[in-house]
């Protein structure tokens, strides 16, 4: 007599198993939740930089005088009324515009608050046009209107030689003469430039999305273990099915090794 092995169907449609198969189910959802939120927090993690960036605020809005720069600040365009101290002018040298090398003309400009403020006035070729610019700078008191950027980091040359390289608000103030009071972290690239000076280019931020790969990772670490959960109640229902048949099989062996009776 030839036992009849149960199909795969048969076993998973008892009782025990749909009840596994529903536990299997809970659990997938929960990894399927945890994937998402993962997901989620990689693209919220990731999201452009959705500022309006090109509306002029006020300085004192954003910044405050020897804070950090916050990034709401950073390449704001902001807006100041301010002098400029005709005794503070000072050019940097190997300011790139357009692919060519030249120099920007810099001051220190002080707030009606009277406060300091490093400001990029315009760009010349060579640092001699940069310097004789200077005499036509009107300076104020007026409204500057320009993007606010962070300082940038002082070069080898701007301790050794008499060139200055960097817009380092930490170096300038140690070049502006009779320096004192406080002073705002990040400097302003000036929106217009006297006549014998090219307005300085200074591009928005970059609205560019990344997304958080680290959390993507996480969110493929959720699925596979819900994937892993559905094949562990396969496997568990395959295993069960496998026990019966071989059971079967051994009886049907036993019961044809016995001896027959006449």
């Amino acid at each position: 007599m030839t036992a009849t092995a149960s199909s795969f169907l048969d076993v998973a449609r008892r009782p025990r198993w749909i009840g596994a198969l529903l536990a299997a189910l809970a659990v997938a959802a929960i990894f399927a939740a945890l994937g998402q939120w993962q997901i989620g927090r990689a693209v919220e993690q990731g999201q452009a930089d959705e500022r309006d960036t090109e509306t002029p605020v006020a300085l004192a809005s954003v910044a405050e005088p020897q804070e950090p720069l916050l990034s709401v600040a950073g390449g704001r365009i902001v807006e100041a009324e301010a002098a400029i101290d005709p005794a503070s002018f000072l050019t940097i040298v190997g300011r790139d515009q357009d692919g060519v090398s030249g120099a920007w003309l810099t001051a220190r400009a002080i707030t009606d608050a009277g406060d300091s403020l490093a400001v990029a006035i315009g760009w010349a070729p060579t640092r001699g046009e940069a310097e004789a610019a200077a005499a036509d700078v009107d300076l104020g008191p007026r409204m500057l209107v320009g993007r606010y950027m962070p300082s940038e980091s002082p070069t080898v040359t701007d301790f050794e030689g008499d060139t200055t390289e960097a817009m380092s608000v930490g170096d300038l103030i140690n070049r502006w003469p009779g320096f004192e009071g406080d002073v705002y972290a990040g400097y302003v690239i000036l929106d217009e430039a006297p006549t014998d000076l090219a307005p300085i280019v200074s591009l928005p931020p970059q609205q560019q999305t990344q997304l958080n790969w680290l959390n993507v990772f996480y969110a493929i670490e959720w699925v596979a273990f819900a994937i892993f959960a559905f094949y562990l109640w396969f496997r568990l229902v395959q295993d069960a099915r496998e026990r019966e048949r071989e059971a079967a099989e051994d009886a049907a062996a036993a019961t044809a090794d016995e001896p027959s009776t006449t």
